[in-house]
């Protein structure tokens, strides 16, 4: 290479390093700044934050220091006279009746009764008695 390529590549290495540095060296001042700037912002929001707390503090104190109005007098009340107390007592068990009706008696005249209707009397009663056991 020639001695003139030599140098004007050294040139641009050496332009390109300096150019380098400088970008670092305002990274890191950037990065301090905004720190500073963003701690600045952040005490700035509690101070405002304080200031509102204050005054509600402050408002709170006053607001207990103030004695509340007398309340208005009890009128005294006079028992009532002869007052029973009242009692409570559980409902009485409702009452169940049971009425039984019988038929009226059948009258028959010896005459008019023969052999055969007392057997179907007899059969009868019989029916009877069974139906009531199947009530049961």
């Amino acid at each position: 290479m020639r001695k003139r390529h030599v140098v004007a590549v050294a040139m641009l290495i050496g332009i390109g390093a300096a150019l380098g540095t400088y970008a670092v060296t305002r990274t890191s001042e950037l990065g301090v700044s905004s720190r500073v700037s963003a701690k600045k912002a952040a005490d700035a929001t509690v101070t405002v934050r304080t200031r509102r707390l204050d005054a509600l503090e402050a408002s709170l104190r006053k607001a207990l220091a103030l004695k509340p109005p007398a309340l208005p007098r009890v009128p005294k009340l006079r028992p009532a006279p002869h007052s029973t107390p009242v009692v409570y007592s559980a409902a009485p068990a409702p009452t169940t009746r049971v009425v039984v009706r019988s038929a009226a008696p059948v009258r028959s005249t010896r005459a008019a009764a023969s052999p055969a209707s007392h057997g179907e009397q007899d059969h009868g009663h019989q029916q009877s008695g069974s139906g009531g056991e199947s009530n049961d």
